[in-house]
This record gives C-alpha cells, sequence and structure tokens, in this order.
C-alpha cells in the first residue's frame, strides 16, 4: 500500500483594523510552489463558485495583479 504525503494547512484570517489577509502555513508547507498551487486551487474553486466565467477571472486579475506583486513592500507576497 502506498504511503500518502503528510497533510499540509493554510489558515486564512482578516485584519480589518489594518485592511489585510493574514496567512498562516503549517510548519511543513515550505515549498513557495506547493503553497502557490494550494491558493491558486482556492481562488478558482472560489471564482467558479461564484458563478465567474473565465472573462471576469482574466478582468479580475488584470485589475488586481499589481496589488499582489508591487514594489512598494506593501503587496501582499513580499508579507508572505
Amino acid at each position: 500500500m502506498a504511503e500518502f504525503p503528510e497533510d499540509k494547512e493554510v489558515i486564512l484570517s482578516t485584519d480589518y483594523k489594518n485592511h489585510s489577509i493574514n496567512m498562516n502555513f503549517s510548519d511543513n508547507l515550505v515549498d513557495d510552489r506547493e503553497k502557490g498551487y494550494i491558493l491558486s486551487a482556492a481562488f478558482f474553486a472560489f471564482a467558479a463558485n461564484q458563478g465567474l466565467d473565465k472573462q471576469e477571472v482574466i478582468e479580475m486579475v488584470n485589475s488586481h495583479y499589481d496589488e499582489f506583486t508591487g514594489d512598494d513592500g506593501a503587496s501582499l507576497f513580499k508579507r508572505l
């Protein structure tokens, strides 16, 4: 019988006072590619559940991508 990999966890919480979303990863979730896979899968599952079509998702990404990747140190991914 094949052995399964260890389960991993991402916990999201809001911080309305600071206008942010906090992400905490389990200690065994250290690979950035794996973090990205889990987070992007959650995003696409949410978008599909909300009934967004492909064009709406593309427009959402085009409108907000810079908020996550900006060079000012305040971007979401710079804080991870």
